[in-house]
């Protein structure tokens, strides 16, 4: 896996180690949830070995703690639609620049896992069911924005027993960066995030989540 390393300014008093030690973590978890396969392809995408930048603003325990957090919080029966802040996993831009980027988010889903998908009259959605633990949705949003959405059931310990159903993950992937056109492409990276983002959170239902989307995904 080939990750290109950013160091902060130094400042008086410091040698900047902080800074390399933050910015090599923040790769290593991009570099965790994609893969080597990810990663290699979005160096293929943007210029080859060491042309992406990977940040992370909630490492993977930041984030397992956030998401388990909320879910523990839900309760059987509570009304009304509940707020879930996401979890900036992993973003990626082109290395010589700001601009067009890759982002990862995770959040607890605010619809339970069987429910039916709908969206504002202005986005066009793609659902493709893959199995009883995960859902894929696209999503083409005002703006013409693309989102590649995984849902997975996650029973978290000490969770009322439909928490399962009620509150399964969802993660969300964006692309402006890489100008692939291939929808199979960006899902299979998303499911591998997903692998990755379960067995952190140490799912007790152990979802089965495929290395691909099933073969109608093209």
């Amino acid at each position: 896996m080939s990750l290109v390393l950013f160091t902060g300014a130094c400042t008086s008093g410091n040698d900047g180690g902080d800074d390399t030690a933050d910015a090599a973590a923040e790769q290593a978890t991009c570099g965790e949830l994609l893969g080597d396969a990810g990663v290699k392809w979005l160096e293929s995408r943007t210029g080859g070995a060491g042309s992406v930048r990977m940040t992370s603003h909630h490492g993977l325990e930041k984030a397992r703690s956030m998401l388990s957090g909320q879910i523990k919080n839900w309760e059987p029966g509570r009304k009304g639609i509940p707020f879930y802040a996401e979890s900036d996993v992993c973003r990626v831009t082109a290395a010589d620049g700001p601009g067009s980027e890759l982002a990862l988010e995770y959040r607890p889903s605010i619809l339970p896992f069987d429910a039916p998908i709908t969206g504002s009259t202005d986005s066009e959605l793609t659902e493709t069911p893959v199995n009883s633990d995960v859902r894929l949705l696209r999503r083409v949003a005002d703006g013409d924005e693309v989102q590649y959405v995984v849902f997975v059931t996650c029973k978290l310990p000490g969770t009322p027993a439909q928490q399962e159903n009620a509150v399964p993950i969802e993660g969300r992937m964006t692309d402006t960066l890489t100008g692939d056109t291939g929808i199979r492409t960006r899902f299979t990276h998303l499911l591998h995030s997903a692998q990755v983002m379960t067995a952190e959170l140490d799912c007790q239902n152990k979802p089965v989540i495929p290395a691909e989307p099933p073969a109608s995904v093209k």
